[in-house]
């Protein structure tokens, strides 16, 4: 019968002694379910003998797989409700050593504690019919009170020490997350990075990453074509497909919502504000900010947080507008002439109000502690709210020069379906003026260097 286990080509039939006994034919409808190893032989074997009441002295012997099994079960400890003795060394001697005993809850004796002639035998070498025990509690269920100690007490002590011990070492693990990637080749410079960069990256915070790196709205193109006409129009058409499995999986009936996620960031622009709109807040998000002069994804352990009210808005009016002008300037102050020549008019006589989200020395490094990026978050949320709820803007004009994670939760906090139209502008190098890419409403994104207009649900 091993033989044929191993082979594949053993069978087993389990039914109810009244359905054999009345049985005269074998029945289609009866299930065989597969015999594929030699243990299940043995316990096939031990389970017959029991019921018909051939066992008899002691079953077969506990193994080395199952005794280590029962062992990580108890965490070394003795696994009588509320003892807990460490059983992996003994007191006052030098060479490590195990005192524990392997006790069985159905003994492997059909005349033993707890034995009978079903079981004992069929169990003998079962883990989850075996306790680890001190001596005394050892003896005080086999010797001194097994009448009081029936098989279904002892197998809730052993179910809950054993989840017990689980709960204990899984809090030692990190919260797990799952990373995600908005990266694009930028001024002719490719952008790429090995996992194991962003998996330090994580690893610093104390979390750690799941398997397999998610690439949202990645961008390969060799070259950097911004500067030319139609760019965005064939930019959303490109990647239309990324876009609307961004929005799919981000839907509140995906299960997405339910990982926690670390977002690194560095793309264009419009499509870091476009992927934090999509993504909101609903859910735990951690977002990182690439370090050039460190090279590295991982928070400086070294640097202190920015004094508060290192970040401000320039002015907030209170009168209503129509149109803003909302610019980010962290990284570079925004010359006034780089300013879409569309706006410039509007803007020198006062009827485009301009609120600049600023920072008295303006660098790269801006955020360089995720602090700093709370302490913008504060600041550009304050912002939006007074342009929306104060102002009552129907269209806003956003231009960043700022870090890649100010960008992308900026974008974060346009609550869908209820904030105005943004219009985001973008320039392929200092040398250009800003030009409008997207045009992201309440409920899709469109794109405005084409005559025919392109628009993406975001629904």
């Amino acid at each position: 019968m091993k033989k044929l286990a191993t082979r594949g080509l053993l069978q087993c039939l389990e039914l109810p002694l009244q359905t054999l006994q009345d049985a005269h034919v074998a029945d289609p409808g009866w299930t065989y379910s597969q015999v594929s190893s030699k243990p299940a032989v043995d316990t096939l074997i031990a389970t017959r003998d029991g019921l018909l009441g051939r066992t008899a002295g002691r079953g077969p012997e506990i193994t080395d797989k199952t005794a280590q099994k029962v062992w990580a079960d108890a965490g070394g400890r003795c696994m009588f409700a509320g003892c807990g003795e460490d059983l992996t060394e003994i007191p006052l001697w030098t060479r490590t050593a195990r005192i524990g005993y392997l006790a069985h809850i159905i003994a492997s004796d059909p005349q033993g504690p707890r034995g009978n002639q079903q079981d004992s035998h069929r169990l003998a070498n079962n883990p989850e019919n075996i306790m680890l025990m001190c001596d005394a509690h050892h003896r005080l269920i086999d010797s001194f009170a097994p009448d009081d100690y029936k098989p279904h007490i002892l197998y809730e002590m052993r179910r809950t020490h054993r989840d017990m011990v689980r709960d204990y070492l899984d809090s030692l693990a990190f919260p797990r997350t799952r990373a995600a990637t908005l990266h694009a080749n930028l001024a002719h410079v490719p952008t790429y990075f090995h996992d194991s960069e962003l998996i330090d990256a994580i690893l610093a915070t104390g979390c750690a990453m799941l398997p397999g790196v998610i690439h949202y709205v990645r961008r390969k193109a060799p070259r950097d074509d911004r500067n030319t006409p139609g760019f965005w129009s064939q930019y959303l058409r490109d990647h239309e497909g990324d876009i609307r499995q961004l929005v799919a999986g981000f839907s509140a009936a995906s299960g997405a919502l339910t990982e926690n996620l670390a977002v690194f960031p560095l793309h264009h622009i419009p499509t870091m504000v476009l992927a934090g709109r999509i993504m909101g807040e609903a859910q735990a998000i951690q977002v990182f900010q690439y370090s050039r002069s460190r090279r590295t994804w991982a928070w400086n352990p070294n640097v202190a947080p920015k004094p508060v009210g290192t970040f401000s808005v320039s002015t907030m009016p209170q009168a209503r507008a129509s149109e803003v002008l909302i610019t980010i300037e962290l990284s570079a102050a925004i010359d006034e002439d780089a300013i879409p020549p569309a706006l410039q008019p509007d803007l020198a006589v006062g009827r485009l109000p301009w609120l600049r989200i600023t920072t008295p020395d303006p660098d790269s490094d801006c955020i360089a502690h995720p602090d700093d990026l709370d302490q913008f978050m504060q600041v550009a949320r304050r912002t939006i709210n007074h342009v929306q709820d104060v102002m009552r803007a129907r269209k806003v004009h956003l231009i960043a020069i700022s870090s890649a994670s100010t960008v992308f939760r900026f974008g974060q906090m346009l609550q869908p379906g209820h904030h105005p139209e943004y219009i985001l502008y973008d320039r392929a190098g200092r040398e250009y003026p800003f030009v409008p890419a997207f045009s992201i409403t309440g409920h899709d994104v469109s794109a405005l260097d084409s005559e025919r207009p392109f628009s993406i649900s975001l629904r």
